[in-house]
């Protein structure tokens, strides 16, 4: 691994691995711009020729590459990850696993980092780097994440609720009369049948969580706090929020990329 202070000016793309519980996202970093943006799912991308093949689609061939790859990658599926790891061996890659312990821009005021999982940092690196500071940050995944940063640039921490999918699918498994489905956009905060009010409390149920742990956070660190939406849910609930917001699914791999600069010595 890469220690802060060391440079790396051969590098010549930087790939960018976000992989979550339900879906992994990748990006390409050529000449300081992210270029390349994929989606796959994390299950498909879990043996090494998966990998590979989901690498070379962002990638392009080895032959129309020149200087050297880099990755850098955040991942809450620890086996998915290792897969990662294999692959950056098998092809002579530089890795940069994100971990809630590692150096990063912000200054990581959490008790435990080593318990943070590196898709938070990250994210809120992306929020801060894009936004500047205060920021809040949510994510919206398998799980409803929403941190916050000081303007100091001090990543505090934040809180954690049940993604919209998995309130579903847990009000599903432990009902015995409540539907499975799934989430969709609503047209009313009030659902007229048991599938509308489901989708109701999913979808207006996250955004009010959201706009709520927004405003009780900006009561900390700041009422001009910004907010950015990020995850695979970011845009269905944006439009329900009440607030003004930035929704950018690329702000994990944005961080990312601004962590690998950070631990060689890079701030620019």
């Amino acid at each position: 691994m890469p220690c802060r202070g060391e440079q790396s000016a051969s590098v010549s793309d930087l790939l960018l691995v976000d992989i979550g519980n339900t879906t992994t996202r990748l990006g390409r970093r050529r000449d300081r711009r992210l270029q390349v943006l994929s989606v796959a799912g994390t299950r498909e991308a879990s043996t090494l020729r998966e990998v590979a093949a989901l690498a070379e689609s962002v990638l392009g061939p080895p032959e129309a590459r020149a200087g050297e790859l880099a990755l850098a990658m955040c991942s809450v599926v620890p086996a998915a990850g290792e897969v990662w790891l294999e692959w950056c061996a098998a092809r002579g890659v530089t890795p940069l696993t994100v971990r809630g312990d590692t150096p990063t821009p912000l200054t990581n005021q959490y008790r435990a980092p080593d318990l943070l999982g590196g898709d938070r940092i990250a994210a809120a690196v992306g929020a801060a780097q894009r936004l500047g500071t205060p920021v809040v940050v949510a994510s919206l995944g398998t799980a409803t994440v929403v941190d916050a940063v000081s303007a100091e640039g001090g990543f505090l921490g934040g809180a954690i609720a049940a993604g919209v999918e998995t309130g579903l699918t847990a009000l599903a498994e432990h009902t015995r009369a409540l539907p499975r489905v799934t989430a969709a956009e609503v047209s009313s905060p009030i659902g007229r049948d048991t599938t509308e009010s489901l989708r109701v409390g999913a979808v207006c149920g996250t955004a009010s969580l959201v706009a709520g742990l927004t405003e009780q956070m900006r009561g900390v660190i700041g009422a001009e706090a910004p907010l950015a939406l990020t995850g695979g849910y970011a845009e269905l609930i944006a439009g329900h929020l009440g607030l003004d917001c930035t929704v950018a699914p690329e702000l994990t791999l944005e961080g990312l990329a601004a962590i690998w600069d950070y631990n060689q010595g890079d701030a620019g």
